[in-house]
Order: structure tokens, then C-alpha cells, then sequence
């Protein structure tokens, strides 16, 4: 592979997604997608320019890292591992997990969940270690690093630097990426930056403060300048959600150096949340549509969080397979980011105990939430905030800081996100019957 890459042709960008297809078991779900990736190489869709541009920019370190430890490890023979433990023990594996090692940040966020968190927490450099020294065991070798800023957290580079064998993604501010951190990411090689935005200069000062968005350009130049594979991570709110889907700001990211993006809807968890930031519900159709029209015509890989559940199942939370869950800077482990409640924590339980959960196989087993299966509404806090309140109350789950529980008891937030789900629903419902939910397979049955 690392030969055939060596020389990004067309022809040998096809050839690698045949190597990779012959490596993984036929009624596997990621030899589909590999096939798909095959077929749009073939057909020379963006597909194929942004796996050009990756193999033709990445310094050599990004390359190696990213077949070996994403494709190799993570892909292949992690899922391989994790197989034939679901065999052995009579239990699903999630694809990866997210950890907040620190709240810390140097920035003060209008509506950030992570700032609720108590700033003189964190976990210890042995407690990460120990997680991803038994996440290996298990067959998990890909981890989102999130906080607070992650960079702030003094442990960062060194767990990168021992667990060399495995592929991190941050989600950062982007401010402390000066050009030195810059060079020692790019000779780890196994680090992905994904940096946020909340569009231009106005949207992301508006939000993060200012100054922040000529710190966030220059850590994109300085990434790119040393190779590094990075992309943007951006909030939809109801002030900059058409700005954010414009092929405006695409261009402009993708000519930044981004391979990446990240949607996420603003929901009313955090310091202070704003009911009035929300996007909505046709803001948020409109940038399904606008994700999906850039995916055929852009060379830049996105992912939509939350309307993005017809391609992984529904719901990822609760450690289901091909999901994650969330261990925050106190330990706590919840089912997802934004469902901020827990029942155990990492230092009195092992990580193959977390996933065995009975609380995660709560929301494992009411998925899909709905009654017509429809994947386009897969969120317990959103879409369905009737099974957070019914699954948190059953296991007294304890909420991750004092004001999250707003989601539960709050009358105004709670009649706010009753309504946002069943007006939403009349988008999406006829959307989801009318096509794609024959495309629908399920992921309980499915081996993905």
C-alpha cells in the first residue's frame, strides 16, 4: 500500500482499494464501503482528487501513520480482534471512544458544555495510559481526544508519542498550534487535528472571542506548511448554519489545507445555554441537503453528526458497535458528548466492564427510537428526548455537572426540545418513507 501511495495515480489509488478489500471478510460492512470508495475512484469523482491531494501533501510520517495505524490497526486487524472477542465473550466492541483528559481551555465559549466542568480535575497521564493500553486489547486502536483544549492538557504529545500504534483525532481551538507544535505533530504522524470554526471572521469571533479567528488561519497554514492531515469542526447555529454550508466557506477551507469536516447541531446543554441559538429544524434539512450536494461535488470528506444516521445506523452512543462513548476529565463515562450523564467511572472499573454497561445497553436496545425506524431522527437528546429521560431516571444515572440535568427536569427546556423533535419529524418523516428507508439496514444484525 505504502508503494502504491507513493505515486498517487488514479490507477494506483484503485489498486490500494483492492488491497484493502481483499484483506477484509466478504460480508464484512467496511469491505461495502471500500467498494464504494473503489467505485467512486473509478468513476473519478471528488472522491478520487481528495485522496490524490491526501497522498500527494501529507508529509511522509502523515503517510505512515495514517495506513498503518488508521487503515492497518484501526480498519483491518482491529476489527479483526474485535470479532473474534464478540465471539468469545457474546459482546460488541465500539468503533472507537472520546476522551476529556482536562476542562482546561484558554478560551470562554458562548454555550461550551466542557466549561460546566470543574477546572481543577483531569485525569493523570497512568489513567489515560491504562485506558489505551485496554482499549488495544480490545481491538480499539482510534481515539478522539477532546477537552477543553487538548493541547492544554500537559500529557498530550507523550501519550501520543508511547501509544505510537494507534491514530488520535483532537478536536481544538486551534490557537496553541504554533509552527513548532506543528512540526512534532507532523513527525508523530498519528495525530489529526480537527480545528473549530464557526464559519468566518464574524461567526467565530462572535462565538469564541476576538482574535481567535487569525490564530485558528495561521495553526491551518502552520499544519499545512509541515503536512499534517487536519480539518475543521464546526457548530450549526441558527446564526451561521447557511453561511457554514455556502460553497463559499468550503472552498475556503479546503483551500486552508482542510481533508475533513465535522457538523454538529447547537444543542442547549453547557454555561448558559441559549434556546435562541438552536438551529432550526429547516435550517438543519437544508444543511442535509448542502452536505450531501458537497460530498459529490468537493474534495473534502464530511461527516454530519446529527443527520448523518442513515450511514452508520442511527444513534452512535452507548458504545454500540461502530459507536463511542465519552470519558470526561472526571472520569465519568457517559453514552455520547452531549448525553452527560454516568453510572461508572474509569477508576474503579475496567474499560471491558464500561462497555458491558447496562446503562450504554439501554440506549443500545431502544435504537432506533422510533417506532418507523427513521435514521434521520437518531438523537436521544433532539430527536427523542423522551428515551434520555426515560433511560437516565431508570438507572439514576448522575448528571456530569449541576445545570445538565436541565435536559431532564427544566420545564422550558424540555417543552423547547419537544417541540423542536416533532417539527423536525415533519421534515424528515416524509423524507425517510419516501426512499430511504429502503436503503435502511440494521446495524443489530448487520456486521458493521
Amino acid at each position: 500500500m505504502m508503494n502504491l501511495i507513493l505515486q498517487p495515480s488514479d490507477e494506483n489509488l484503485i489498486q490500494m482499494t483492492n488491497v484493502i478489500e481483499r484483506l477484509i471478510p466478504k460480508n464484512d460492512a467496511v469491505r461495502d464501503i471500500t467498494s464504494s470508495i473503489r467505485k467512486a475512484f473509478e468513476e473519478n469523482r471528488p472522491e478520487l482528487i481528495l485522496a490524490k491531494n491526501l497522498f500527494s501533501r501529507l508529509s511522509k510520517d502523515s503517510k505512515d501513520k495514517l495506513i498503518d495505524n488508521f487503515f492497518i490497526n484501526a480498519v483491518i486487524l482491529g476489527k479483526q480482534h474485535k470479532n473474534k472477542l464478540t465471539k468469545k465473550l457474546g459482546i460488541y466492541f465500539p468503533w472507537f471512544f472520546v476522551i476529556s483528559p482536562s476542562a482546561k481551555c484558554n478560551l470562554h465559549c458562548t454555550g461550551c458544555y466542557a466549561s460546566e466542568y470543574d477546572k481543577n480535575e483531569g485525569l493523570s497521564f497512568e489513567e489515560v495510559d491504562r485506558l489505551l493500553t485496554e482499549a488495544k486489547q480490545l481491538g480499539i486502536y482510534f481515539i478522539t481526544i477532546s477537552g477543553g483544549e487538548p493541547f492544554f492538557w500537559p500529557h498530550l504529545l507523550r501519550i501520543f508519542e508511547k501509544h505510537n500504534d494507534m491514530y488520535f483525532q483532537t478536536y481544538t481551538n486551534g490557537t496553541l498550534i504554533d509552527k513548532d507544535l506543528a512540526k512534532k505533530l507532523a513527525k508523530l504522524g498519528n495525530v489529526v487535528p480537527a480545528i473549530s470554526v464557526e464559519g468566518f471572521e464574524n461567526e467565530t469571533e462572535f462565538r469564541r472571542g476576538n482574535g481567535v479567528y487569525h490564530k485558528v488561519l495561521q495553526a491551518m497554514d502552520n499544519l499545512k506548511e509541515e503536512g499534517v492531515l487536519f480539518g475543521f469542526s464546526v457548530t450549526a447555529t441558527r446564526l451561521n448554519s447557511d453561511k457554514i454550508a455556502s460553497d463559499e466557506f468550503i472552498d475556503f477551507m479546503i483551500e486552508k489545507g482542510c481533508f475533513i469536516g465535522w457538523y454538529f447541531q447547537y444543542v442547549p446543554i453547557g454555561r448558559k445555554p441559549d434556546l435562541s441559538l438552536m438551529a432550526t429544524p429547516e435550517q438543519r434539512n437544508h444543511l442535509r441537503l448542502r452536505v450531501n450536494e458537497i460530498r459529490n461535488t468537493k474534495p473534502i470528506f464530511l461527516g454530519d453528526f446529527w443527520n448523518d444516521g442513515p450511514y452508520v445506523g442511527g444513534c452512535l452512543s452507548g458504545a454500540r458497535r461502530a459507536g463511542y462513548f465519552h470519558i470526561n476529565c472526571n472520569g465519568d463515562v457517559e453514552p455520547c458528548v452531549f448525553l452527560q450523564f454516568s453510572v461508572d467511572n474509569i477508576r474503579n472499573k475496567s474499560l471491558l466492564e464500561i462497555i458491558q454497561s447496562p446503562f450504554f445497553k439501554a440506549f443500545q436496545e431502544a435504537q432506533p427510537y422510533r417506532e418507523n425506524k427513521n435514521l434521520l431522527t437518531p438523537c436521544a437528546l433532539i430527536d427523542n428526548p423522551q428515551v434520555l429521560r426515560e433511560i437516565v431516571k431508570k438507572y439514576n444515572a448522575k448528571p456530569s455537572y449541576p445545570s445538565v440535568e436541565n435536559v431532564i427536569y427544566d420545564k422550558e427546556i424540555c417543552q423547547f426540545l419537544d417541540n423542536y423533535s416533532q417539527e423536525y419529524r415533519k421534515l424528515a418523516d416524509p423524507v425517510w418513507e419516501n426512499g430511504l428507508s429502503a436503503k435502511y439496514f440494521n446495524w443489530k444484525e448487520k456486521k458493521y
